[in-house]
Parts: structure tokens; C-alpha cells; sequence
């Protein structure tokens, strides 16, 4: 009988040295990951959180380049823009519409612009002449390079009548 006492001693003895060992091991890693976790999330909140993105400006070719009385349609998908070039002078439609901000088109057989979503249309001035869109479309800023190009910059934008006919807004040729 004694060697059966003393197994059941062991094992009464070793079982719990077992789980206490289990319990720091366990305790000491989940501590350890959620130090490490904290650390992380610290050093990426002082980290700068910048996009880099295409330049929101950029050269548009010469004046020359662009028909009286025609809206150009040239730098549509590539940069969202539409210049036109009027008898007085040139400027620049951002190609947003403002009821939703779908992407119109320019029918040149109707001489609007036309969004195929919602039914907004502009005229040549970027004023709404029907749909739901609230505000006429944005005039973005045209001005020259030093080489005598466009230079198109739609950071800056412009819908009230009266201001965006002037200035930054307008080119006059």
C-alpha cells in the first residue's frame, strides 16, 4: 500500500505546480502582446497620416490649342476638367455635378451639359437650366505658366455668379 500512497501524493502535489506554471505562462503572454499591441497603436498615432495623390494641378497646353466657342473635352477622364474658350476668354469646369456628384457629359449637339444619373443639366456657364441639381457647376482656376501654357488648378473653386466670372476664375485671351 505504501507505493500506491505515495503515486497519489506525487500527483496531487504535481497538478497543481502544472497549472499555476499554465496559469503564469498564459498570464505573462497575454500581458506581453497587449503591451506590444499598446506600443504599436502609439508609435502609428504619431506617425503622419498623409495620401499621396495626383497634383491637383496641372498644364493644359497653350490657348491656341482650344476652338472659340467650343468646349473641350480633352482632359475629361484624365483630370475631371472641361475647358472652354469663349470669344473674351478661357475657363475651366470641374466635371462634378452638384445634385450628387456624378460625372456629367458634355452633348454637344444640345450645347448642355448633362448628368446621365439624376437629369441635371448646365449650361455653358455652369448654370443648372433643369434637373435637381442646387448649384451651378464649379469654375477651378486657370492662369498661365511661365511658358505661355495653361495651367488648370481645381483646389481652387468658385460657383457664385458674380465672382466666378472674374479674377483667377476667368483667363481673358
Amino acid at each position: 500500500m505504501e507505493s500506491g500512497d505515495k503515486k497519489l501524493t506525487v500527483d496531487i502535489i504535481d497538478k497543481p505546480a502544472r497549472r499555476g506554471l499554465l496559469l503564469i505562462i498564459g498570464w505573462v503572454g497575454f500581458l506581453f502582446f497587449s503591451l506590444v499591441a499598446g506600443l504599436l497603436t502609439t508609435v502609428d498615432f504619431f506617425k503622419p497620416k498623409v495620401i499621396f495623390g495626383p497634383s491637383s494641378r496641372f498644364k493644359a497646353g497653350f490657348p491656341d490649342e482650344y476652338l472659340v466657342g467650343k468646349v473641350s473635352t480633352r482632359w475629361m477622364k484624365e483630370k475631371g476638367v472641361w475647358i472652354i474658350r469663349t470669344e473674351r476668354g478661357i475657363y475651366a469646369f470641374l466635371a462634378i455635378c452638384r445634385h450628387l456628384g456624378c460625372i456629367p457629359d458634355w452633348v454637344e449637339e444640345e450645347h448642355l451639359f448633362k448628368c446621365p444619373c439624376h437629369g441635371s443639366n448646365y449650361n455653358l456657364e455652369g448654370d443648372v437650366v433643369g434637373g435637381p441639381a442646387p448649384s451651378p457647376l464649379f469654375r477651378v482656376v486657370v492662369s498661365y505658366a511661365p511658358d505661355g501654357q495653361l495651367v488648370i488648378d481645381k483646389s481652387i473653386k468658385e460657383d457664385r455668379v458674380g465672382v466666378r466670372e472674374k479674377g483667377q476664375f476667368f483667363l481673358p485671351v
